[in-house]
């Protein structure tokens, strides 16, 4: 990461954030880089403090008012309401969900990606990564989810990552479901072992401007 950039995550639920970007968004903000989230919808179990204070680190948070489990019935409101963000924001790097998750809504808002992130725009985004959301992502049958592009990071990330997934009280769990405290990290370390450092996460790299 270098020079000042604008981030933007999007995520299909509150704690998707957390699981796929926590780390490489610690670090972006530690180099005070403009980090930008939206969720996507609610879930009836949500919290609202505990999704406040998960999220406060950001520069901005919008938080869409569909229903979980309904995303594809409102497909074109989704679409309308991320690309009216996508144009204030500008942002030049832009993290998506992945595409073949076990989770419907997680598929449904990285189609939503696709066209918001479209090359041949007023403002094309210079780098688009796909990430990973540990158990959605794992449990498909159809994970085919390939790591290209690892962020190298340092513990504190990490934590800092755990320690945002911690506020997300009502989807945090035991270990060894990966939504765990020791999950989180041995997902760090594998990933830090595939690219030779001690803790990473992993990403593919769908796009980025030369």
């Amino acid at each position: 990461m270098s020079t000042l950039k604008r981030i933007l995550v999007i995520a299909p639920h509150a704690d998707d954030e957390a699981l796929g970007v926590g780390g490489s968004a610690a670090k972006h903000l530690e180099l005070e880089n403009e980090v930008y989230l939206i969720i996507c919808g609610k879930r009836k179990n949500d919290s609202p403090e505990q999704i406040k204070n998960a999220t406060e680190q950001y520069t901005k948070t919008y938080q869409l008012p569909y229903e979980d489990e309904s995303y594809y019935s409102v497909f074109n409101a989704i679409l309308d309401c991320v690309e009216s963000i996508y144009v204030d924001v500008r942002p030049d790097v832009v993290y998506i969900p992945n595409h073949g998750d076990f989770n419907r809504d997680h598929r449904c808002v990285h189609e939503v990606c696709e066209i918001i992130t479209r090359r041949y725009q007023q403002h094309p985004p210079e780098k688009i990564l796909m990430y990973e959301i540990p158990s959605s992502t794992t449990q498909s049958f159809n994970n085919n989810f390939k790591c290209n592009y690892y962020e190298q990071l340092s513990q504190q990330h990490i934590i800092a990552k755990i320690n945002t997934m911690k506020e997300y009280k009502n989807e945090l769990r035991e270990f060894p479901n990966p939504r765990s405290r020791d999950g989180l990290m041995t997902y760090a370390k594998f990933r830090g072992m595939e690219c030779g450092c001690e803790f990473a996460e992993g990403f593919h790299l769908i796009y980025q401007k030369s």
